[in-house]
């Protein structure tokens, strides 16, 4: 009897172990992935990335690395604990959603280490699309809205309990998917309007009146 209850509290104690690295790797990657993009959108809007900014950059998409490093860790694990303390935990679809969605997120990540990322090196001190083929452009501009929104879908689903056993797994990567077809097509647009305005204002500067300089009259002459 005595040995049951320490099996019992041991798992306990290693599923709340699980948890708190898994919080601590959803917090780290979500709130370092959101910092990112309000980046990206700053540079969409002032058209120009600062010479100190990739550095930064760089540093913040580390962070959001070692986030995902602890999902992957502490979800293989609690994968492990439900399969040797609670199977009926297999069963819910909201388990297996979560894996899905995690998995596109570190194929994303992957292709932002491999072009976003050296691309914001290559481009500082100038506008982060100049000289951009448009496909790349729009290539880029998913992956950030990929980013984001495979972020906070698992944050959704940690605090959906009541969606535990209910909702299909399909369900939940259907709703993800419609997610990030909107977040994709919002990039889209943000980087159309953020565009546009910075044509215009070209534009505006080069209709400028120029001065004219007066020609010296008579009464100018000494």
């Amino acid at each position: 009897m005595m040995i049951a209850e320490l099996l019992a509290s041991s798992a306990a104690s290693l599923k709340a172990a699980l948890l708190f690295v898994h919080l601590i790797g959803l917090a780290l990657g979500l709130g370092a992935a959101t910092l990112l993009d309000l980046l990206v959108a700053r540079m969409l809007v002032t058209g120009k990335i600062a010479p100190a900014q990739p550095g930064f950059i760089h540093f913040t998409s580390a962070i959001v690395t070692a986030g995902l490093a602890l999902l992957w860790l502490s979800g293989l694990g609690l994968l492990a604990h439900y399969s040797a303390f609670d199977l009926a935990a297999l069963q819910n679809p909201k388990v297996w959603a979560k894996v899905a969605i995690v998995a596109v997120l570190t194929l994303n990540g992957l292709f932002i280490h491999a072009q976003v990322l050296p691309l914001i090196t290559r481009q500082a001190g100038r506008g982060l699309f100049d000289g951009i083929s448009e496909m790349k452009k729009s290539l880029l501009l998913t992956a950030g809205a990929v980013s984001i929104t495979s972020w906070y879908m698992p944050l959704f689903l940690a605090v959906s309990k009541p969606l535990n056993f209910v909702v299909p797994a399909q369900t939940i990567l259907a709703s993800y998917g419609v997610l990030l077809l909107a977040a994709v097509i919002g990039s889209q647009l943000l980087a159309r309007i953020s565009s546009t305005r910075a044509i215009r204002a070209f534009r505006g500067q080069s209709k400028a009146p120029m001065k004219r300089r007066r020609a010296p009259s008579s009464a100018d002459l000494p």
